[in-house]
């Protein structure tokens, strides 16, 4: 009995140990975005026929992307796929166009509009 009590308490002993080194060994090989992932992305960009919102500023903060344009606060853009970002606070879905694989405008699908934008 108690052979199988220590034996129990050492299998336990083990296991977590292990457990804790995968999970720290893990954490290591966390990849974090960088500012040269998002540098296609960067800039001002001049907002088509919209005089609420003339220009916006895609920058790299932190590590997280973010979009502002003039007059309202920044807000973070998390990426759903190649090219394109969700923004929550008001439930934007913001898509970059390329143009011989180089990015040259924004458009900004947010409450039933698509606002164009031109890369500066």
């Amino acid at each position: 009995m108690k052979k199988i009590i220590f034996s129990t308490i050492v299998s336990f002993f083990a296991f977590s140990t292990f457990a804790k080194s995968s999970k720290n060994h893990m954490n290591i090989n966390t990849i974090t975005a960088d500012s040269t992932e998002f540098r296609d992305y960067l800039g001002s960009y001049k907002m088509d026929e919209n005089p609420i919102a003339e220009k916006m500023k895609i920058f790299f903060k932190d590590d997280n992307l973010y979009g502002q344009a003039v007059g309202y606060p920044a807000t973070k853009l998390t990426r759903k796929k190649e090219d394109e970002f969700e923004e929550t606070n008001f439930g934007a879905v913001i898509t970059f166009t390329r143009v011989n694989g180089i990015v040259s405008g924004i458009k900004v699908s947010v409450q039933g509009q698509d606002l164009l934008g031109t890369k500066e």
